[in-house]
């Protein structure tokens, strides 16, 4: 009798030691088919964001921007108005002209749900007259771009730079970049006081100074 009860609790013992590959991986998840349900999908993007503008590394240049597919093509020159500078963008544009009703100047923006904007179109009265250039993918005519140090620049365009101080931020500067002949626009670098270029502006020469910023 001992045997009998010592040898059906060896075999319990065994069958609760089984190893748990043998068990039905997913028995919470049968559905009515008997098939495991699918997984759940992965969340899409937020609709309500509009898509995000997709522009041409070279899409900024001296005669102004270049909205299309095409290279050395401007579809808003330096001097258009408003609303041939939205139509270049194609997407949602915003500006500041209420915050600077007896300003000079004014922004022209794209938006992107609510948030910041990369690039900002200068209005001056009501035409183009610069861009400002916060996008580090961006390349400004002659290779500079964003997050470059004074020195980066003054390689990249040996022999054709000024470097001027920025009276508003201590230790930041400007630096001028000789604009080609025929050519009516500036093309300026500022940095902050570590020497790394923050954002770059190309603009028409005699409307703006290069710390007009056209915010508030």
């Amino acid at each position: 009798m001992r045997v009998l009860v010592l040898a059906l609790a060896v075999s319990a013992l065994a069958a609760c030691q089984q190893p748990a590959g043998n068990a039905d991986p997913t028995p919470a998840a049968r559905n009515g088919t008997g098939q495991a349900p699918a997984a759940s999908p992965a969340a899409s993007a937020n609709p309500l964001l509009p898509p995000e503008r997709i522009l041409r590394s070279d899409a900024i240049g001296y005669d102004g921007f270049n909205g299309s597919d095409q290279a050395g093509t401007v579809t808003a020159r330096f001097g258009a108005d408003g609303a041939s500078v939205r139509q270049a963008w194609g997407g949602e544009m915003k500006d500041n002209r209420d915050q600077r009703p007896d300003a000079t100047c004014h922004l022209l923006y794209p938006v992107r749900g609510a948030v910041t904007h990369q690039y900002a179109f200068l209005m001056a009265g009501d035409q183009l007259a610069g861009i400002d250039v916060y996008d580090p993918k961006a390349i400004a005519p002659g290779g500079g771009r964003v997050g470059m140090s004074i020195a980066e620049i003054n390689q990249a365009y040996a022999g054709q730079t000024k470097q001027v101080p920025n009276p508003t931020f201590e230790g930041s500067a400007f630096i001028e970049v000789a604009a080609p002949q025929a050519k009516h626009s500036q093309l300026t670098f500022e940095t902050d006081a570590l020497g790394t270029v923050t954002h770059w502006r190309i603009s028409q020469r005699g409307v703006l100074e290069a710390s007009e910023s056209c915010t508030r």
